[in-house]
């Protein structure tokens, strides 16, 4: 009706935008026309008299003598008398025009504009057990891959016609393009691409979030403030399922509560969110997503206080109910599992701790990586790992933090003068240092570092730690072609020096990467476990230089179209490391089977702080492996040497772990107010960032000593496929 107001307060106006709007209008505005011009000829023929009847012996109805001559302008012939032909011929020019002319031109704009809306994406359907994935870059086309294999692998195929929506900001036919180009036409067939922005709720309210598989956000290429959207559109997606949940019964009693937070915890959607800052990254590995989440707006507590009613008189069972509800609103508010990753993380992770690139194409071979340790270090090896990273990138960061989680040796605990090295080579190191030591500052208080000026010696400096860590930092500033950094180089390669050096080049451009691979000192190719040179798109180039012998070692790695991997290999040992901390007494002396079902259990009430704790001690498992044995020893449970040595390890991964976390290590002051009871650790831990057992092995409790025992005594459990 507003528009009707509109056309005839500005009828130009309003016709205008009647006829450019939608369809639904359009046949309105048609309809109103035709039931005019019939009403207006009918008082015509009322007023004048005339007689337009078509059949002989019939009575004169005007209405049906006009609506024939309006449908039908071929019966002009049988109306006798000049006037009556004239306003005939009136009547039937208009409605040709209407019903002829107007009418098939509407009818063939609704198919011209379905048509175009469905090649722009603007189109909505009902999509029912489908993968989202908002936002288009080229790690789309490798998640698809492996989507699609899931789905046969769990026969979803044959039953869903459109198993992939995806939302993008970019043209949908350029996006189609490039999906035609890469993927096969069973895996084009079943792919839906919508424009939208992952901001609108409008949008995001086509893709049938409710009623999806699995949510992965990606966003767009080239956005400057990708995680800010990214973290926008998370909480728009809770929001959506959250309004979108329907209203079920409140609980009765104590055991419908703990159904309910069970099922909320079963129905959550995964949703795996890309972060491309490692800054962001890590706030959310720190912190749990619930702080970006509206609390409930459901004030309405009445069963709640029903069932304290019932059990008034029990103080324990109202202790218990108040943890419950607390434990109930938190679940019916967050109904996404959250699931953050960084492009660089992914990739240290697969090149440094499972050592395997697969491009998820048939007939390319994967790409294997040699670990830092070769065949690992043991407590009696005089051999250290030496990680030189050329190019003080994003990627290049990635790699020095996931090497000094996992770079952890049994030796250091024999001799620690045996430190793991890290050495960055960039032409502007010591700027980039400053803002890396900002970054981690309570890492680089605790870690030896130095910086070489290969320019200007006299701004070399070095800095000794406490002693806490057994990673070492160097930052050398010089252009990795100049020679006094090649003369750097060839004596890391020395036969006096007793390192496994591996050489990580992390230039942003790949031509760049590639030619600081192929000229470097020629003892580097015999002596480095391998050289690692980032790539943007293929792998091709490097695949074809390392079929010469000299260039052997060389490694692709970094491609962005097959990065993430939907299955994790390492979450089932996250689960089961958690599952030892939460459900096994170190005072066991015998074992006690993993029970991979409750583990999996405790791992939905984690937050994701926590997870990633675990996940980080499941990376360091195939580092430990190496290091003490593929092979569980028979007697373990009685060598308390090799198990005691087993556990500095672990508690001095422990350290670097919270150490790149930000966390510091508690000073006097704290430990005495701690021990006086004044302040709890926890709340020091969460407010000051301090932690009271960041501090040697030697000088913690033997009930802390015995946590890091008991982790390292199911460390071989852990890995197998099946609990025990």
């Amino acid at each position: 009706m507003k528009r009707l107001k509109e056309l005839f307060r500005y009828p130009v106006i309003g016709i205008d935008r009647i006829l450019s709007s939608g369809i639904r209008w359009q046949l309105l505005f048609l309809a109103v026309v035709i039931v005019f011009f019939i009403l207006l000829f009918i008082v015509i023929e009322w007023v004048t008299g005339c007689t337009l009847t078509i059949k002989e012996n019939e009575p004169r109805n005007i209405l049906l003598d006009v609506y024939y001559h309006f449908a039908d302008p071929g019966n002009q012939y049988v109306v006798e008398g000049t006037g009556n032909r004239v306003l005939t011929l009136f009547i039937s020019i208009t409605g040709s025009v209407l019903m002829g002319g107007l009418l098939i031109s509407i009818f063939s704009n609704i198919i011209d504009r379905r048509v175009e809306r469905a090649r722009e994406g603007q189109i909505s359907y009902k999509f029912k057990n489908h993968y989202v994935i908002i936002g288009f870059d080229k790690m789309a086309i490798g998640l698809i891959k492996q989507l699609y294999r899931k789905a046969q692998s769990d026969n979803r195929v044959k039953d869903i016609p459109y198993l992939f929506v995806i939302q993008t900001t970019s043209e949908v036919e350029t996006v189609r393009h490039e999906l035609l180009s890469k993927l096969d036409d069973e895996i084009d067939r079943r792919t839906i691409i919508l424009h939208g922005g992952r901001d609108s709720r409008e949008d995001l309210e086509r893709l049938r979030l409710p009623y999806c598989q699995e949510i992965f956000l990606l966003g767009e290429e080239g956005e400057t403030d990708h995680d800010s959207i990214n973290i926008e559109c998370v909480t728009l997606i809770n929001r959506i399922l959250l309004e979108n949940k329907k209203q079920e019964e409140k609980p009765r009693d104590i055991d419908m509560m703990e159904k309910a937070i069970l099922r909320e915890q079963e129905k959550r959607k995964k949703c795996h969110v890309l972060f491309e800052a490692q800054s962001t990254f890590a706030v959310f590995q720190r912190n749990d997503i619930e702080t970006v989440f509206k609390k409930r707006t459901d004030d309405d507590d009445s069963w709640y206080r029903a069932i304290c009613a019932l059990h008034k008189n029990d103080q324990s069972t109202l202790d218990r109910l108040k943890s419950l509800k607390k434990d109930y609103d938190e679940q019916t508010v967050r109904l996404i599992d959250f699931l953050p990753f960084n492009f660089y993380e992914t990739w240290a992770e697969k090149v440094l701790v499972w050592g395997k690139y697969d491009p998820h194409n048939d007939g390319v071979a994967p790409i294997v990586y040699p670990p830092l340790d070769g065949e690992g270090i043991d407590y009696e090896s005089d051999r250290y790992v030496h990680l030189v990273i050329v190019g003080m990138t994003s990627m290049g960061v990635a790699l020095a933090m996931k090497a000094a989680h996992i770079a952890h040796y049994p030796n250091f605990v024999r001799d620690p003068k045996l430190k793991t090295r890290i050495t960055f080579i960039d032409l502007n190191a010591d700027t980039e240092f400053d803002m890396l030591r900002g970054r981690y500052s309570a890492l680089f208080e605790q870690c030896d570092y130095r910086v070489v000026d290969t320019l200007d010696d006299s701004r070399s400096y070095e800095h000794k730690g406490t002693g806490l860590s057994d990673i070492e930092f160097e930052f050398v500033k010089g252009a990795v072609e100049s020679r006094l950094v090649q003369k750097l180089l060839e004596s890391w390669t020395s036969a006096e020096n007793r390192s496994l050096l591996t050489i990580a080049i992390c230039f942003e451009v790949p031509q760049k990467s590639i030619a600081t691979a192929l000229y470097m000192p020629q003892e580097v190719y015999k002596r480095a476990l391998s050289i690692l040179v980032r790539q943007n798109v293929s792998c091709s180039t490097i695949e074809l230089v390392r079929q010469a012998r000299q260039y052997n070692g060389l490694r692709a790695f970094g491609m962005l179209d097959e990065c993430y991997d939907i299955d994790d290999s390492s979450l089932l040992q996250a689960k089961r490391v958690n599952f030892i901390y939460n459900k096994i007494k170190p005072e066991k002396k015998e074992w006690v089977p993993l029970d991979d079902t409750q583990a999996d259990e405790l791992w939905k009430s984690l937050t994701t702080v926590y997870r990633w704790s675990n996940i980080y001690n499941a990376h360091s498992i195939p580092t430990k492996l190496r290091s003490f044995g593929l092979e569980e020893p028979e007697n373990l449970l009685a060598d308390k040497d090799l198990l005691e040595k087993m556990a500095q390890v672990e508690h001095n991964r422990w350290v670097m772990e919270r150490l790149i976390q930000g966390y510091r290590p508690t000073t006097p002051e704290e430990n005495q107010l701690i021990k006086s009871g004044k302040r709890n650790k926890k709340e020091i831990e969460n407010s000051c960032f301090a932690h009271i057992y960041l501090k040697p092995y030697a000088q913690l409790d033997e009930e802390i000593k015995d946590n890091d025992r008991m982790i390292m005594k199911y460390l071989w459990r852990i890995n197998k496929p099946l609990a025990e």
